[in-house]
């Protein structure tokens, strides 16, 4: 069965053209998904090798976009919230109404070498979210970060590539998409470095990646690596949108039915 890929916002913004605002939590409290979130923890952490850590995290309650501006309505949430309701039980949507899923904030990003790559990476077998997969850097949206979403973008890509701020020549966001098979919001950005293929591959902490994926930066070469199956579907997304603003909107037309994936198992 294919995951279907939402892409909400489809733009170029800048540092300065992202904003957010904190507003109070929409998310209902019902004793039975609350069981189930406690049941879908206690569950997760007893899994050899996994490593969960429950943290704060941002929800998205809404967004609103324009040509020059995006603005994202956050409230609070939680890494344990996420796992027990998008993570392990998505359709607690269909049960419930949307509204009572966690929706954290996932910042993700491509990176672009400055040798005419594109680069994600394949993440390791420990991690609990698509292990094993090819996907991009980032992690969810910190609260203590939640007023300047390009600071974590930035700091997961010194956690993830060890880049500092002088390789990197300009981070950009590039749209708002959702995996529909975990009903989850991500945003995209694109990080251009003066660095070439080779050096920005070295500097990889295998700690969450086990290796990097270099794709050409080639219509080509970028489609059909788009559609390949092993990649996660915010990974997916994230070269669809950056091929979009390289070859156009009918490249990413043709390009987007081509991407299909197997379904989410939950872990």
């Amino acid at each position: 069965m294919a995951v279907a890929l939402t892409f909400h916002v489809i733009g170029r913004f800048s540092r300065g053209q992202v904003r957010t605002r904190w507003v109070d939590s929409t998310r209902p409290r019902i004793a039975e998904v609350e069981a189930g979130i406690e049941r879908a923890w206690q569950e997760a952490s007893r899994r050899p090798g996994v490593r969960l850590f429950d943290e704060p995290m941002c929800r998205l309650e809404s967004f609103h976009a324009a040509a020059d501006q995006l603005t994202l309505l956050l409230s609070r949430t939680s890494y344990k919230t996420f796992v027990g309701t998008n993570y392990a039980d998505p359709q607690l949507a269909d049960r419930y109404g949307p509204q009572v899923l966690a929706n954290p904030l996932g910042i993700s990003s491509l990176v672009g070498s400055g040798d005419g790559w594109v680069l994600l990476g394949r993440r390791s077998a420990a991690v609990a979210q698509y292990p094993l997969r090819i996907h991009t850097f980032g992690g969810a949206l910190q609260v203590e970060e939640a007023a300047d979403v390009f600071a974590t973008a930035g700091r997961e890509l010194a956690e993830e590539l060890n880049l500092r701020d002088d390789d990197v020549r300009q981070i950009v966001c590039i749209g708002l998409v959702e995996d529909q098979s975990l009903r989850h919001p991500e945003l995209i950005f694109h990080a251009s470095s003066g660095l070439g293929r080779a050096q920005i591959e070295q500097k990889l902490d295998q700690a969450e990646h086990s290796a990097a994926v270099a794709i050409q930066a080639q219509a080509d070469e970028v489609r059909s690596a788009a559609a390949d199956p092993a990649l996660t579907p915010v990974a997916a997304a994230a070269l669809l949108l950056w091929g979009r603003h390289q070859f156009g909107a009918d490249w990413f037309d043709a390009a987007r039915q081509a991407v299909k994936f197997g379904g989410h198992e939950p872990a």
